[in-house]
């Protein structure tokens, strides 16, 4: 496979011009193919793909269909604490995936449900007591907080024996050098819309965007 990337600068989030790409991509079937490609063993190509999910997910279209679809792959792309999924991912792919899943659940009712029935909450509150990286733990806390804020959904929760200190943030362990690390301006681990440049990247690897173009 080929190992360049091409980068798309949406640089506009809200633009026409990016506001057509995202549809196009739907429009042209172009969601089955990344969706599929989270199944790769790849690591990088699985970052690639979680990026670009996580930019297609601002249209809402897009972040309902992401979530119905994609919701219990991204989860099987997480670790489970500190033991990690068969395919090995790196710590910078595990915090893409965690911030996709943080922003098609954001303001998503459906979607935090479709997070919770794909058993994501047990591999969430694993990563955000045990990971020995703060940058997964913090991502991790912003999507426990995100659904413990939906109150239609703590029957739920509550029922399969959750309770509200599962989703609070953990006290880090870890040194304090350590835990203060990375805390600027870190695209992977800051929400989509928070990066200081209002910059959005959509990834994909050159045949992946050709099938996409050829579905």
């Amino acid at each position: 496979m080929n190992q360049s990337f091409i980068t798309f600068n949406l640089s506009l989030c809200f633009s026409q011009w990016s506001n057509y790409i995202r549809a196009t991509v739907r429009k042209e079937k172009g969601l089955p193919v990344l969706v599929e490609l989270l199944h790769s063993d790849a690591d990088k190509v699985v970052r690639a793909i979680a990026i670009a999910l996580r930019n297609l997910a601002i249209d809402q279209k897009n972040k309902d269909l992401i979530g119905s679809y994609a919701m219990r792959d991204l989860v099987s792309n997480l670790p489970c604490g500190q033991q990690r999924p068969a395919k090995n991912l790196e710590g910078d792919t595990v915090v893409a995936v965690l911030n996709t899943i943080l922003e098609i659940i954001s303001e998503n009712l459906e979607n935090a449900r479709f997070l919770i029935q794909g058993q994501g909450i047990q591999k969430l509150v694993s990563i955000n007591r045990t990971s020995q990286s703060v940058r997964e733990t913090k991502a991790a806390s912003h999507i426990l907080q995100t659904v413990w804020a939906y109150k239609d959904l703590r029957h739920t929760l509550c029922k399969a024996g959750w309770n509200k200190t599962h989703f609070k943030p953990a006290v880090s362990g870890l040194p304090k050098k350590q835990r203060n690390a990375k805390q600027g301006n870190d695209d992977i681990t800051l929400p989509l819309m928070e990066k200081n440049q209002g910059h959005c990247f959509l990834l994909l690897e050159s045949d992946m965007f050709m099938r996409l173009l050829h579905s």
